[in-house]
Protein backbone atom coordinates (compact mmCIF):
# COMPACT_ATOMS: atom_id res chain seq x y z
CA UNK A 1 0.00 0.00 0.00
CA UNK A 2 1.41 3.50 -0.64
CA UNK A 3 1.31 6.76 1.54
CA UNK A 4 -1.13 9.59 0.39
CA UNK A 5 0.48 12.54 -1.62
CA UNK A 6 -0.96 15.03 0.84
CA UNK A 7 0.59 16.08 4.18
CA UNK A 8 -0.74 13.64 6.87
CA UNK A 9 -3.40 15.37 9.83
CA UNK A 10 -1.85 16.23 13.29
CA UNK A 11 -2.67 13.05 15.20
CA UNK A 12 -5.20 13.64 17.95
CA UNK A 13 -3.78 12.65 21.06
CA UNK A 14 -0.85 15.19 20.31
CA UNK A 15 -3.41 18.25 19.98
CA UNK A 16 -5.26 17.03 23.29
CA UNK A 17 -1.95 17.01 25.01
CA UNK A 18 -0.71 20.21 23.81
CA UNK A 19 -3.89 22.01 24.83
CA UNK A 20 -3.53 19.85 28.28
CA UNK A 21 0.30 20.92 28.56
CA UNK A 22 -0.61 24.83 27.95
CA UNK A 23 -3.52 24.55 30.52
CA UNK A 24 -0.98 22.99 33.09
CA UNK A 25 1.66 26.12 32.29
CA UNK A 26 -1.34 28.29 33.08
CA UNK A 27 -2.78 26.94 36.03
CA UNK A 28 1.04 27.02 37.41
CA UNK A 29 1.65 30.27 36.87
CA UNK A 30 -1.98 30.90 38.60
CA UNK A 31 -0.99 29.07 41.56
CA UNK A 32 2.06 30.89 41.93
CA UNK A 33 1.02 34.42 41.59
CA UNK A 34 -2.05 33.62 44.09
CA UNK A 35 0.49 32.45 46.84
CA UNK A 36 2.97 35.33 46.09
CA UNK A 37 -0.72 37.57 46.49
CA UNK A 38 -2.82 35.05 49.12
CA UNK A 39 -3.01 33.31 52.04
CA UNK A 40 -0.95 30.05 52.66
CA UNK A 41 -3.44 28.58 54.69
CA UNK A 42 -5.62 29.83 58.09
CA UNK A 43 -5.03 27.48 61.52
CA UNK A 44 -5.23 27.36 64.99
CA UNK A 45 -4.53 25.13 68.20
CA UNK A 46 -5.83 25.03 70.83
CA UNK A 47 -4.31 23.21 74.40
CA UNK A 48 -6.12 22.83 77.90
CA UNK A 49 -4.23 21.38 80.91
CA UNK A 50 -7.05 18.75 82.22
CA UNK A 51 -4.43 17.94 84.99
CA UNK A 52 -1.47 19.75 86.17
CA UNK A 53 -0.01 20.45 89.44
CA UNK A 54 -0.64 23.79 91.25
CA UNK A 55 -4.04 25.02 90.52
CA UNK A 56 -3.00 24.82 86.40
CA UNK A 57 -5.88 22.55 85.63
CA UNK A 58 -8.28 24.36 83.42
CA UNK A 59 -5.74 26.79 81.57
CA UNK A 60 -6.19 26.88 77.93
CA UNK A 61 -4.06 28.42 75.47
CA UNK A 62 -5.06 29.34 71.81
CA UNK A 63 -3.17 29.91 68.73
CA UNK A 64 -4.23 31.30 65.67
CA UNK A 65 -2.41 31.17 62.13
CA UNK A 66 -2.32 33.17 59.30
CA UNK A 67 0.12 32.47 56.66
CA UNK A 68 -0.74 35.74 54.64
CA UNK A 69 1.64 37.42 52.02
CA UNK A 70 5.06 37.01 52.87
CA UNK A 71 4.57 37.57 56.96
CA UNK A 72 2.95 34.87 59.53
CA UNK A 73 0.80 36.63 61.80
CA UNK A 74 -0.02 35.45 65.84
CA UNK A 75 -2.36 35.73 67.77
CA UNK A 76 -1.71 34.35 71.31
CA UNK A 77 -4.23 34.40 73.49
CA UNK A 78 -3.78 32.90 77.38
CA UNK A 79 -6.60 32.65 80.44
CA UNK A 80 -5.38 32.30 83.48
CA UNK A 81 -2.73 34.06 83.08
CA UNK A 82 -1.88 34.45 87.21
CA UNK A 83 -2.10 30.44 87.38
CA UNK A 84 0.55 30.16 84.49
CA UNK A 85 2.91 32.57 86.48
CA UNK A 86 2.72 31.03 89.78
CA UNK A 87 3.72 27.14 88.32
CA UNK A 88 5.87 29.17 86.40
CA UNK A 89 7.82 30.68 89.48
CA UNK A 90 7.63 27.64 91.78
CA UNK A 91 9.42 25.49 88.88
CA UNK A 92 12.31 28.24 88.77
CA UNK A 93 12.20 27.87 92.38
CA UNK A 94 13.19 24.28 92.11
CA UNK A 95 16.84 23.09 91.41
CA UNK A 96 18.02 23.15 87.29
CA UNK A 97 19.13 19.83 85.93
CA UNK A 98 22.32 18.91 86.38
CA UNK A 99 25.07 19.06 83.33
CA UNK A 100 24.92 16.11 82.43
CA UNK A 101 20.80 15.62 82.39
CA UNK A 102 20.83 18.97 80.50
CA UNK A 103 22.87 17.87 78.07
CA UNK A 104 21.15 14.61 77.00
CA UNK A 105 18.02 16.70 77.25
CA UNK A 106 19.73 19.36 74.63
CA UNK A 107 20.45 16.38 72.38
CA UNK A 108 17.51 14.91 72.27
CA UNK A 109 15.40 17.63 72.11
CA UNK A 110 17.25 18.61 68.48
CA UNK A 111 16.98 15.12 67.31
CA UNK A 112 13.70 15.09 67.73
CA UNK A 113 12.14 18.58 66.99
CA UNK A 114 14.90 20.64 64.30
CA UNK A 115 13.25 21.43 61.07
CA UNK A 116 13.23 23.10 57.83
CA UNK A 117 12.05 26.08 58.54
CA UNK A 118 8.76 27.98 56.43
CA UNK A 119 10.86 30.53 54.64
CA UNK A 120 12.72 27.62 53.37
CA UNK A 121 9.69 25.28 52.15
CA UNK A 122 7.86 28.12 51.04
CA UNK A 123 11.30 28.89 48.81
CA UNK A 124 11.35 25.49 47.86
CA UNK A 125 7.20 25.85 47.04
CA UNK A 126 8.26 28.05 43.94
CA UNK A 127 11.52 26.88 42.68
CA UNK A 128 9.45 23.37 42.41
CA UNK A 129 6.72 25.55 40.60
CA UNK A 130 8.84 26.96 38.26
CA UNK A 131 10.42 23.56 37.43
CA UNK A 132 6.73 22.00 37.28
CA UNK A 133 6.08 25.20 34.51
CA UNK A 134 10.04 24.20 32.61
CA UNK A 135 8.54 20.33 32.15
CA UNK A 136 5.16 21.40 30.49
CA UNK A 137 6.86 23.84 28.18
CA UNK A 138 9.47 20.89 27.06
CA UNK A 139 6.72 18.49 26.93
CA UNK A 140 5.19 21.23 24.65
CA UNK A 141 8.50 21.16 22.52
CA UNK A 142 8.83 17.34 22.55
CA UNK A 143 5.05 17.04 21.20
CA UNK A 144 6.29 19.19 17.89
CA UNK A 145 8.43 16.56 16.79
CA UNK A 146 6.90 14.11 14.48
CA UNK A 147 3.65 15.76 14.64
CA UNK A 148 2.08 14.05 12.18
CA UNK A 149 2.91 10.24 13.20
CA UNK A 150 1.05 8.44 15.62
CA UNK A 151 3.81 7.32 17.69
CA UNK A 152 7.30 9.43 17.84
CA UNK A 153 11.29 8.10 17.31
CA UNK A 154 11.89 5.59 20.40
CA UNK A 155 14.28 8.29 22.21
CA UNK A 156 11.27 11.09 22.08
CA UNK A 157 8.98 8.85 23.73
CA UNK A 158 11.44 8.27 26.33
CA UNK A 159 12.11 11.23 26.99
CA UNK A 160 8.41 12.71 26.77
CA UNK A 161 7.31 9.94 29.25
CA UNK A 162 10.26 10.73 31.54
CA UNK A 163 9.47 14.58 31.50
CA UNK A 164 5.90 14.05 32.41
CA UNK A 165 6.44 11.19 35.67
CA UNK A 166 8.62 14.11 36.48
CA UNK A 167 5.89 16.66 36.15
CA UNK A 168 3.61 14.67 37.78
CA UNK A 169 5.49 13.79 40.82
CA UNK A 170 7.39 17.60 40.60
CA UNK A 171 3.71 18.74 41.80
CA UNK A 172 2.71 16.29 44.17
CA UNK A 173 5.62 17.12 45.57
CA UNK A 174 4.38 21.01 45.72
CA UNK A 175 1.06 20.03 47.22
CA UNK A 176 2.62 17.95 50.04
CA UNK A 177 4.93 20.68 50.75
CA UNK A 178 1.74 23.60 51.09
CA UNK A 179 -0.89 21.01 52.45
CA UNK A 180 1.33 19.09 55.30
CA UNK A 181 4.98 20.79 55.50
CA UNK A 182 4.60 24.15 55.17
CA UNK A 183 1.87 23.96 58.10
CA UNK A 184 3.90 21.60 60.64
CA UNK A 185 6.97 23.65 60.03
CA UNK A 186 5.59 26.72 60.75
CA UNK A 187 4.17 25.17 63.85
CA UNK A 188 6.99 23.76 65.08
CA UNK A 189 8.87 27.40 64.17
CA UNK A 190 6.53 28.60 66.82
CA UNK A 191 7.10 26.61 69.38
CA UNK A 192 10.34 27.37 69.46
CA UNK A 193 13.73 26.59 67.74
CA UNK A 194 15.17 23.62 69.52
CA UNK A 195 18.44 24.88 68.83
CA UNK A 196 17.63 28.24 70.92
CA UNK A 197 15.45 26.79 73.23
CA UNK A 198 17.97 24.25 74.31
CA UNK A 199 20.84 26.76 75.06
CA UNK A 200 19.45 27.46 77.73
CA UNK A 201 20.75 26.02 80.73
CA UNK A 202 17.96 26.89 83.44
CA UNK A 203 15.22 24.32 81.26
CA UNK A 204 13.77 21.95 83.15
CA UNK A 205 10.84 21.42 79.80
CA UNK A 206 10.95 17.68 79.79
CA UNK A 207 8.00 14.93 80.90
CA UNK A 208 9.20 11.47 82.60
CA UNK A 209 6.84 8.27 81.25
CA UNK A 210 5.49 10.55 78.88
CA UNK A 211 2.86 9.56 76.58
CA UNK A 212 1.21 11.12 73.96
CA UNK A 213 -1.97 10.19 71.89
CA UNK A 214 -3.09 11.74 68.50
CA UNK A 215 -6.30 11.43 66.30
CA UNK A 216 -5.13 12.91 62.47
CA UNK A 217 -8.02 13.69 59.97
CA UNK A 218 -6.61 14.97 56.49
CA UNK A 219 -8.50 15.98 53.16
CA UNK A 220 -8.19 18.38 50.89
CA UNK A 221 -9.92 21.22 52.26
CA UNK A 222 -7.96 20.63 55.79
CA UNK A 223 -5.69 19.01 58.51
CA UNK A 224 -6.60 18.25 61.97
CA UNK A 225 -4.76 16.76 64.65
CA UNK A 226 -6.18 16.06 68.09
CA UNK A 227 -3.79 14.89 70.70
CA UNK A 228 -3.25 14.52 74.17
CA UNK A 229 0.06 14.51 75.89
CA UNK A 230 0.74 13.63 79.61
CA UNK A 231 3.35 13.14 81.96
CA UNK A 232 5.47 14.07 85.02
CA UNK A 233 7.21 17.52 85.07
CA UNK A 234 10.30 16.86 86.21
CA UNK A 235 10.77 20.64 86.77
CA UNK A 236 8.17 19.93 89.64
CA UNK A 237 9.91 17.15 90.98
CA UNK A 238 12.74 18.23 93.52
CA UNK A 239 16.37 17.20 92.44
CA UNK A 240 16.79 14.06 95.54
CA UNK A 241 13.27 12.45 93.99
CA UNK A 242 14.39 12.99 90.11
CA UNK A 243 16.04 9.53 89.79
CA UNK A 244 13.32 7.70 91.50
CA UNK A 245 10.68 9.23 89.41
CA UNK A 246 12.72 8.66 86.52
CA UNK A 247 12.48 5.32 87.06
CA UNK A 248 9.15 4.54 88.29
CA UNK A 249 5.89 6.82 88.56
CA UNK A 250 5.77 8.00 91.97
CA UNK A 251 2.50 6.54 94.01
CA UNK A 252 -0.78 8.51 94.14
CA UNK A 253 -1.04 11.01 97.11
CA UNK A 254 2.67 11.50 97.22
CA UNK A 255 3.73 15.03 97.05
CA UNK A 256 5.99 13.93 93.45
CA UNK A 257 2.46 12.52 91.99
CA UNK A 258 1.44 16.36 91.60
CA UNK A 259 3.72 16.83 89.21
CA UNK A 260 1.73 15.32 86.76
CA UNK A 261 0.60 17.05 83.52
CA UNK A 262 -2.27 16.13 80.94
CA UNK A 263 -3.33 18.74 78.27
CA UNK A 264 -5.86 17.35 75.68
CA UNK A 265 -5.91 20.19 72.60
CA UNK A 266 -6.23 20.06 68.91
CA UNK A 267 -4.43 21.51 65.48
CA UNK A 268 -6.53 22.40 62.31
CA UNK A 269 -5.87 24.25 59.30
CA UNK A 270 -8.12 25.47 56.53
CA UNK A 271 -6.37 25.40 53.09
CA UNK A 272 -7.41 28.00 50.76
CA UNK A 273 -9.93 27.25 47.60
CA UNK A 274 -7.49 28.15 45.19
CA UNK A 275 -5.09 25.21 46.75
CA UNK A 276 -7.70 22.33 46.88
CA UNK A 277 -8.67 23.08 42.86
CA UNK A 278 -5.26 22.09 42.56
CA UNK A 279 -5.71 19.28 43.75
CA UNK A 280 -8.13 17.99 41.67
CA UNK A 281 -6.21 20.13 38.43
CA UNK A 282 -3.41 17.81 39.24
CA UNK A 283 -5.09 15.01 39.15
CA UNK A 284 -6.97 15.41 36.40
CA UNK A 285 -4.48 17.53 34.25
CA UNK A 286 -1.67 15.47 35.27
CA UNK A 287 -2.55 12.03 36.13
CA UNK A 288 -5.65 11.43 34.49
CA UNK A 289 -5.34 12.74 30.69
CA UNK A 290 -1.62 11.54 30.21
CA UNK A 291 -2.77 7.96 31.34
CA UNK A 292 -5.35 8.49 29.09
CA UNK A 293 -3.73 9.43 25.98
CA UNK A 294 -1.00 7.01 26.53
CA UNK A 295 -4.30 4.20 25.95
CA UNK A 296 -5.24 5.74 23.10
CA UNK A 297 -2.10 6.20 21.54
CA UNK A 298 -1.20 2.34 22.24
CA UNK A 299 -4.68 1.27 20.71
CA UNK A 300 -4.29 3.93 17.45
CA UNK A 301 -1.24 2.32 16.72
CA UNK A 302 -2.69 -1.55 17.17
CA UNK A 303 -5.29 0.06 14.86
CA UNK A 304 -2.78 1.13 12.29
CA UNK A 305 -0.91 -2.58 12.80
CA UNK A 306 -3.88 -4.17 12.20
CA UNK A 307 -4.29 -4.44 8.27
CA UNK A 308 -0.85 -5.62 8.03
CA UNK A 309 -1.46 -8.72 10.47
CA UNK A 310 -4.00 -9.64 7.80
CA UNK A 311 -1.14 -10.50 5.17
CA UNK A 312 0.42 -13.06 7.91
Amino acid sequence: MSEGAGPQPIARWRIIASLSLIAQVVILLALKSALEEGSWFVGSVSATVEEGPLQLAGVSVNLSIDMQNEQDDVSLEFFGPLRLSNWQSERDDRAILSEQEAQEHDENLNETLDAPSPDTIKSTTFTLINVGIGLSALLIVVLCFDLRKQASQSWLTICRRFASFGAFANILAVLLLILFVLPGSWLASIAGNPQDFSNSRENEAFLAHAEFHTETSLSVDGYLLEFEASGYDIGMVRPANRSAVEAEPPMPDTPDAESYILLSGEMRTDTPPYVSEMVYYWFVLWVLIPFALLIQQRTAIDVQLAPLKMYE
